[in-house]
């Protein structure tokens, strides 16, 4: 697990993911279909966390190392990963299907959570970048474990954005992880590897609530000037049938 030595504060974002991956499916639908009524309250939270990040950020401090991951969660979450991922570049089908290589696995944007232990997952399952494409790097969590809604993900996903997106953090990623991939003006897309289906009508409900959540939250944060021009965009992955050419299909995309 790639984690960086710096110290930030326990943003309101991150302890808003934290609550809500604790709660029952039936709260996290009506804590969800909240934020979709009042977007404005999701946005604000996101946009001070980034901030409260950016300010604590200092170059000479940012170094990213190894760590293995301890949650009870991990071996679905590897072994769920080996298989959509195979080897080699991962293959998307899309109405233009692409490829994007693994660069590194299991990594934490804050270093406080290594003092606590990462008995939970945190940070972010997978980065990557987008084969035969300008420069575009990946940031992924998955599905796995009771703890890992589409809901709880999509939380997870943005608060590890928030920590991440400050220059000094993202270039020194960049450094450490993707060797410099990502060019002198980076973009990201933002990964949701889901499970194919539900397994019952509140999960389905759920689900469909985070994906217009996620729409709301790609419109309004492109709308805040505080923010970097960093996210491209939010994707919704699943993985291919049996006997398909690639690894992962789009099932949604915004």
């Amino acid at each position: 697990m790639a984690q960086p030595n710096t110290a930030f504060p326990a943003t309101l974002l991150r302890q808003r993911f934290e609550r809500a991956r604790s709660l029952p499916l039936a709260a996290q639908v009506r804590e969800c279909a909240d934020y979709l009524q009042n977007p404005e309250i999701l946005i604000e939270e996101f946009i001070d966390a980034y901030v409260a990040v950016e300010s604590c950020c200092d170059p000479a401090e940012q170094c990213f190392r190894t760590c293995t991951p301890v949650d009870a969660a991990a071996k679905q979450r590897k072994a769920f990963l080996d298989q959509a991922f195979g080897k080699g570049p991962i293959s998307v089908f899309d109405v233009v299907p692409y490829q994007f290589q693994c660069v590194a696995r299991d990594v934490v944007a804050l270093s406080r959570l290594v003092d606590r232990g990462a008995t939970r997952a945190d940070g972010l399952d997978y980065l990557g970048r987008i084969v035969d494409e300008e420069p575009l790097g990946v940031i992924g969590v998955v599905q796995a474990g009771v703890e890992s809604s589409p809901y709880a993900l999509f939380l997870r996903l943005i608060t590890c954005l928030s920590e991440l997106a400050p220059d000094a953090q993202l270039r020194a990623a960049d450094e450490a992880l993707w060797k410099g991939g990502l060019g002198a003006e980076p973009k990201l897309d933002l990964h949701l590897l889901l499970q194919e289906s539900e397994p019952d009508a509140s999960a389905a409900t759920l689900r469909q609530l985070t994906h217009d959540l996620a729409e709301v939250f790609h419109v309004g944060v492109s709308e805040e000037w505080q923010f970097p021009d960093v996210l491209r965009n939010i994707v919704c992955l699943v993985p291919a049938t049996d006997g398909s050419e690639e690894n992962l299909f789009v099932d949604w995309c915004v």
